[in-house]
C-alpha cells in the first residue's frame, strides 16, 4: 500500500512540474557597450542585457547567453539554429534584426561624430566630411555614409573596438571623425578614462536619422514567451524600471 501511495505522489509531482522554456540571448562581442557589456564572455550587464534578464527572471524560463563577434552572430541568427533567440534590433536596420521586434522600443538612438578639437567647426552633413576620414566599427551598417565611401568622396577606416577608434581620432586629429551612437561614444570615453571635453561631439542626425531600438526575436520565437516580453516591457515602462536601467549606464 505504501508503494502505491509513493508512486501516486511521484506521478502527481511530475504532473505539476513543467519544463522551463529555453531562451537564447545573443550578445555582440566587444562592440555593443553600453547596451551589451561582458567580461571574458562570462559576466554580463548593460542596458539590453539588464532588460532581458529582468524579463526572463522567472523559473518558467531558462536564459542562455551566447557571446559572438558581430558577423558570426548574424550568421547564427539567419541560420535560425536556435528557435528562441533574442537580441536587440531596429526597424531601421537591414536583415534579421528588424523582422520580429518587441511592441515597445527600449531606447531612442542618436548618432554623433567625434573629432579632436582641431575640428571645432560644426560638422553635421556627409558633405562636411568630403576629403576626410570616418572611423567606423567593423561589420556595422552606416546609412547616409556608405554611398560616399563607395564613391571615395569620404575615406573610411574600419576598427574592431572603441579603443582603436579613439586612437585613430587622436592620430588623425585634423581630418578624422568617429561615427557612432552618442551614448556609446560617451560611455566608452569614460570607460577608457578619456574626457569628452577634450573632443568635439558633433550632432550627426542629419546623416543618420534618429531611430528606436527594440528587442529583436526569431521568427519562431515561442508565442507565449513573446507575449511575456511585450507585457513585461509595458509593466517596467509603467513603473519606471526601464528608465532606471537606462539611467544606470
Amino acid at each position: 500500500m505504501r508503494i502505491i501511495i509513493l508512486i501516486l505522489s511521484m506521478l502527481a509531482f511530475a504532473g505539476n512540474t513543467h519544463a522551463s522554456t529555453e531562451i537564447n540571448y545573443f550578445v555582440i562581442q566587444d562592440q555593443a557597450q553600453p547596451f551589451q557589456n561582458h567580461v571574458n564572455k562570462l559576466e554580463h550587464d548593460g542596458i539590453v542585457t539588464d532588460i532581458v534578464k529582468r524579463i526572463f527572471s522567472g523559473p518558467e524560463y531558462k536564459l542562455k547567453i551566447h557571446t559572438l563577434p558581430f558577423n558570426r552572430m548574424i550568421k547564427m541568427l539567419e541560420d535560425n539554429r536556435y528557435k528562441n533567440w533574442i537580441t536587440f534590433g531596429s526597424p531601421n536596420w537591414p536583415g534579421v534584426q528588424s523582422l520580429n521586434l518587441s511592441d515597445l522600443p527600449i531606447f531612442h538612438v542618436k548618432h554623433a561624430l567625434l573629432t579632436s578639437k582641431q575640428q571645432e567647426s560644426p560638422i553635421s552633413t556627409a558633405e562636411d566630411m568630403f576629403g576626410k576620414t570616418v572611423v567606423i566599427l567593423h561589420g556595422f551598417n552606416y546609412p547616409g555614409l556608405e554611398e560616399h565611401i563607395a564613391n571615395k568622396k569620404i575615406n573610411a577606416i574600419n576598427v574592431k573596438n572603441y579603443q582603436a577608434a579613439f586612437k585613430v581620432v587622436d592620430r588623425l586629429a585634423d581630418k578624422a571623425g568617429f561615427v557612432e551612437m552618442d551614448v556609446r561614444i560617451k560611455y566608452n570615453l569614460e570607460k577608457e578614462s578619456l574626457d569628452v571635453s577634450d573632443y568635439v561631439l558633433h550632432n550627426f542626425s542629419k546623416v543618420i536619422a534618429d531611430y528606436d531600438l527594440h528587442l529583436a526575436m526569431s521568427g519562431t520565437f515561442d508565442k507565449k514567451a513573446q507575449q511575456h516580453v511585450n507585457d513585461t516591457l509595458k509593466a517596467i515602462q509603467r513603473d519606471g524600471t526601464l528608465a532606471s536601467i537606462v539611467a544606470a549606464y
